[in-house]
Formats: structure tokens, sequence, C-alpha cells
């Protein structure tokens, strides 16, 4: 959690029955993993009674860029999930006061939740600025692995697309070498991206680490 990536001290408490009831899902890893049957599909149906298109935040952290597409695209719903409890309270209160009725969070850890997605139900997937933990101890918690280009390979849509951002030449460099393993997904040339770098919707890590004037690396990934 270095780096700053997960505001761990945020001031903030958990959201009221009545609120967490309507935004947030909380979903113990021990049950996730030996019982998914139990917890509903990841999936427009399941978590918002109706069939928009779903995009997916992968590490949504506060919400920042979860909450800005859901603003930008209303007429598609939006999950945002990340392990760590704070900042997702925090994304829930945003979501409350900007009456944002297309988004729902869930506290768990991804690489457990990807199975609950049926096959093709994402219209998008994002993985923006992800905690680096390239240490062989912590290799194992990476979420640019070979099981989210094999899950997302399986959980995109036709044509969907996997949005990958980092400041991390590493991960990259990882990414890049473990997509031939993967050929579900296409890499797609910077010209075809689908929206430029400049008029990506920026979320904070994004705006943060580009003041500090780090290089910032991008990917788009579209299944095939």
């Amino acid at each position: 959690m270095g780096r700053g990536r997960y505001p761990a001290r945020l001031n903030v408490a958990p959201p009221p029955p009545e609120i967490a009831a309507r935004y947030l899902h909380i979903w113990p890893g021990r049950e996730l993993y030996s019982s998914p049957e139990t917890f509903p599909a990841v999936s427009s149906r399941a978590l918002f009674g109706d069939n928009r298109p779903l995009e997916l935040d992968i590490g949504c952290a506060t919400g920042d860029l979860v909450l800005a597409l859901a603003a930008l695209r209303p007429e598609a719903n939006y999950v945002g999930v990340d392990i760590v409890g704070k900042p997702i309270w925090r994304a829930v209160e945003r979501a409350v006061a900007a009456g944002r009725a297309n988004v729902r969070f869930v506290q768990a850890d991804t690489r457990l939740v990807y199975r609950l997605v049926p096959d093709g139900a994402l219209r998008a997937a994002y993985v923006h600025f992800p905690a680096p933990l390239l240490s062989n101890r912590q290799r194992k918690q990476l979420l640019i692995s070979p099981a989210l280009l094999a899950q997302m390979g399986r959980c995109l849509m036709p044509g969907g697309l996997l949005s990958v951002l980092t400041d991390q030449r590493p991960l990259f460099d990882e990414l890049h070498a473990i997509l031939p393993g993967a050929p579900a997904l296409r890499l797609v040339p910077p010209e075809q991206w689908s929206v430029s770098m400049t008029e990506l919707v920026k979320s904070h890590y994004h705006r943060r680490w580009e003041a500090r004037g780090r290089q910032i690396f991008r990917a788009e990934l579209v299944r095939q």
C-alpha cells in the first residue's frame, strides 16, 4: 500500500445500512474463495436490475475514475472494486452526494471477483495506476497478471476494451511480456486509442503523478 495509493488514514465512517444496502457489497475473501456461488453475479442484471452496458474499475480506491465515467456516460453501469475499506467508504459517500444511481462498489479481492463476471458481460474494464508490488514476495498480488488477461479475454464482450495506465515502467513491461499468453486480447496501436491521452478522464493518481512529472504509460487492449 505504498506511495499513498490507498489512503488508509481517511477520516471516514462506514456507510449506514440503508446506504450500504444500495451502493456497497462487502465480500469476505474466505467465503468468496470457498463458496462463490453464494454471491451475486457481477452483471447489470444482478447488481442494478437492468441490462445496461457494464464497466468495471479494478482497484477503484476513492472512486475518482468510476464516478467521473458514470457522470460522463449515464447510459452505462459502473462497478468499482477495491480490497481496502476506507477508500471504498469514501467512494460511496461521493456517489450518494452526486446522486449516481448507476454506480456500485464491491469491497473484495479482485482476483476472486473475476469468476463472478459472466462471459462477455463487460463493455470495458480499467486498471489505472495499480500499486507496483514488484518484490518476489508480492508478485502473486499483482493486478497486472496472466490471470487478469485471461479473465478479461473471457469477461469482455467482443470489441470490449481493457484500459491500463501506470507510472511504473516495470509494470508496463510486465504487461507486454505476458500479453502473448492472452490470444483473445489484441493491443491497440496509439493512433487507434479510444480517446487521446489529453482527453482521458483522469483519476486522483493520474493527476498526482502527472503533476510530479512522472511518465505515464498507457495500453489499450481489445477483445478480438
